[in-house]
């Protein structure tokens, strides 16, 4: 029988990646997630921005939620600000990457429809 599974963001060790850090909160792999997953994304500040490049979710749609800052998403389709607030849907196959315009750290909510994030992912 299924049950209710939680966790806290104190529970979750942050990965560092360039210009960001990121927390897996809900997926197969912290959860046993069968069909989604979430993740809570630092973006570093501005000035301490690292070279990296858009990246695509091959087979999942994505959401972005700001929780907080302001910054930009660079698509296939152009490029949208985005300010706390916001929220986007990805489609699968769209070359995307958010990248913050403040000196202080953005924090994005991630979900994706799949269980585990980087499956057919391609890109930093």
């Amino acid at each position: 029988m299924a049950s209710v599974k939680k966790i806290n963001l104190r529970e979750v060790e942050f990965q560092r990646a360039p210009s960001r850090r990121i927390a897996e909160l809900i997926s197969s792999k912290t959860v046993g997630s069968r069909y989604i997953s979430l993740r809570v994304v630092e973006i570093a500040g501005k000035r301490e921005e690292e070279q990296r490049e858009p990246h695509v979710h091959l087979h999942a749609e994505e959401i972005i939620y700001v929780q907080s800052g302001f910054g930009e998403l660079h698509a296939d389709d152009g490029v949208t600000p985005l300010e706390e607030g916001d929220a986007v849907l990805i489609p699968p196959g769209i070359r995307h990457m958010v990248r913050n315009r403040r000196e202080t750290p953005m924090r994005l909510i991630c979900v994706f429809s799949q269980p585990d994030p980087d499956a057919g992912r391609v890109g930093t």
